[in-house]
């Protein structure tokens, strides 16, 4: 029988998986819509139809055109984003929705009556808003006060999905420093959050990698008795698929969202407030004993609304257009982003002679000149890259990546497709016992 190792990644638009063999070739891969209920600014979904459509996606990606007709799961690694995640009652049963993680209404207010956003910062390292899980278990409490009275256990969204599979209940580090539930240098329950909702955590906080069980009867068949694991935050999983986690190296990922990724020694308390207020979360990576950044930016996600307000909804007209902004001077006209939200831009100097191509250069140099402030800033508190990797789609756009070789100087592409399945996948590997976790200055090598 060939062995295998399946990678998923339970993503904010898909859910998507690969099958890859122990010397990293892509045999099969699959994925579906993650499938939100949309009320206006709000999503959330049924905890049960997102676990079944992760498993679906996994299994489905055996049926990839180079996967062996007689095959072995030996490994299987789940990753995904944050602050989502299923609030369990006593028989591991979901007892309210999955808020998705951008859904605007967590009660932070309530968090905020209790501490101040300093002591926030100090203990969990990301702000305080609707966003950590937190916030979102307290509504919950709200809107279906029995959640309340039944709850005892909550699991990020990777956690659950492996717990579904037959898996153990475990607390992931990287997804857990985004919750608001865990003091992050005291590896341990945060005392605010379980007098606010109740001892919540999995008794079993893991690396990613980690054992987590093995799959059982509720997983589909091909996949029963692989090895599982978290596989920890996605950006993280695909910038370790990358070669990106390590110490020293800046990972800018130019997705919808921009995140900003560097491996580092932990911190005092001070530091990380510094940084949480800044908007950049700290927490522990996928690398044991080492913390993270992800500094969050919408500069994917503002290039998107340009591109749209330009007409430019053709893959092939967009880089047309970018490729002339190359050539223009952004001097001749006044246009410039006034500011940045996820409700849109602001946009000044729109008079004669905008063209698409100099409005493009103009939106990428300031959405780009952003992200290069955030990134000295990082620096300044935790230590100056070694290296830089760009990864994302927008990377791929010609007057972005010229934009950022301005502001970052040479830096390294990846070209993994699917990374985040594939760190997944890796990290299967792992806790198959049939891959080596890299030190925190190497890359990982396949068999």
């Amino acid at each position: 029988m060939s062995d295998v190792l399946v990678g998923v990644d339970v993503g904010t638009t898909r859910v998507k998986a690969l099958a890859v063999s122990l010397d990293g070739t892509v045999l099969g891969e699959a994925h579906a819509p993650t499938p939100w209920r949309y009320e206006g600014a709000c999503a959330d979904i049924d905890s049960t139809v997102l676990a079944n459509v992760a498993m679906y996606v996994a299994d489905r990606s055996l049926d990839g055109p180079g996967v062996p007709d007689s095959i072995r799961v030996r490994g299987l690694g789940v990753t995904g984003m944050a602050e989502a995640g299923a609030l369990l009652d006593s028989s591991g049963q979901p007892c309210a929705p999955t808020l998705a993680w951008y859904d605007p209404r967590g009660r932070g207010d309530l968090i905020r009556a209790q501490v101040t956003d300093e002591e926030f910062w100090r203990t969990c390292g990301v702000r305080l808003n609707s966003k950590p899980s937190l916030a979102k278990i307290l509504y919950l409490y709200d809107a279906f006060p029995e959640s309340r009275e039944r709850a005892s256990r909550h699991l990020g969204v990777a956690d659950w999905v492996v717990h579904a599979m037959g898996g153990n209940q475990v607390t992931e580090r990287s997804l857990v420093s985004r919750s608001g539930l865990y003091d992050v240098l005291s590896d341990r329950a945060w005392d605010v959050a379980t007098d606010l909702v109740g001892d919540l955590m999995a008794p079993d906080t893991i690396w990613a990698g980690e054992s987590a069980g093995y799959a059982g009867d509720a997983a589909p068949p091909r996949l029963r008795g692989a090895a599982l694991t978290v596989a920890g935050l996605d950006h993280e999983s695909a910038s370790f698929a990358m070669g990106g986690m390590r110490v020293g190296v800046l990972t800018d990922s130019l997705g919808t969202a921009e995140a900003l990724l560097q491996v580092f020694a932990p911190v005092d308390r001070a530091t990380m407030a510094r940084l949480a207020e800044r908007d950049v979360g700290v927490g522990w990576g996928v690398v044991p004993g080492y913390l993270c950044t992800v500094g969050a930016l919408l500069t994917g996600l503002s290039l998107e609304r340009m591109a749209a307000l330009l007409g430019l909804t053709d893959r092939d007209d967009r880089r047309r257009v970018s490729l002339e902004a190359l050539h223009v001077d952004r001097a001749t006209v006044p246009f410039h982003i006034a500011e940045v939200s996820h409700e849109g831009l602001t946009l000044s100097g729109v008079t004669e002679g905008l063209t698409p191509a100099l409005a493009w250069r103009a939106a990428v140099e300031d959405l780009t000149t952003r992200s290069a402030e955030l990134i000295a800033f990082m620096e300044s508190v935790i230590g100056p890259r070694t290296e830089a990797m760009v990864t994302g789609g927008w990377s791929h756009d010609p007057t972005v990546a010229q934009a950022k070789a301005r502001h970052l100087g040479h830096f390294t592409t990846g070209s993994v497709s699917e990374p985040a399945a594939m760190g997944a996948a890796f990290f299967g590997g792992i806790a198959a016992g049939v891959l080596q976790r890299p030190g925190p200055h190497d890359r990982p090598v396949w068999a």
